[in-house]
């Protein structure tokens, strides 16, 4: 009897396990692709938003992205960082605070936000200054984004 029953059980388990034809692609997941891109912003590129000094002012710089679709933006991530040296990089918004002294023996302490946004097609990277000190251009940058979608 056990043997008639397991026999039965093996072939139900058997008959219930076939497949059949495979069906058609279904659209991809999120998160299956991604891709890297560097980039470099000169400091003669760096664009003043307001007034030398002024409240409110800060430095940005736009980059054409066509790989940054609506599907992108609306359903991926995208990941921002910039480059410290050839083999370190850090996040952004990234908080960098600042001591200098002049000659005169005066200190100057601030902090500079390095940071970015995204829309369809465009990558743009910013730099503000807690003291709106943007008569002093920033130097270049290296940024490095991750679109992941």
């Amino acid at each position: 009897m056990k043997k008639s029953m397991l026999l039965l059980s093996l072939l139900t388990l058997a008959w219930m396990s076939c497949e059949g034809p495979m069906g058609p692609p279904g659209e991809p997941g999120e998160g299956v692709l991604w891709k890297i891109y560097n980039y470099k912003v000169y400091d003669k590129d760096w664009k003043l938003v307001g007034r030398p000094g002024a409240l409110g002012s800060y430095f940005m710089f736009e980059f054409k992205e066509p790989e940054l679709t609506n599907f992108v933006c609306e359903k991926g991530n995208v990941f921002g960082y910039r480059w410290l040296d050839q083999n370190t990089q850090t996040p952004l918004g990234q908080v960098v605070v600042v001591g200098e002294s002049d000659n005169q023996g005066n200190e100057f302490l601030f902090t500079e936000v390095y940071s970015f946004s995204f829309r369809p097609g465009y990558i743009t990277f910013y730099i503000d200054y807690s003291d709106f000190a943007t008569d002093i251009r920033p130097g270049t940058c290296d940024f490095r984004i991750v679109l992941n979608y």
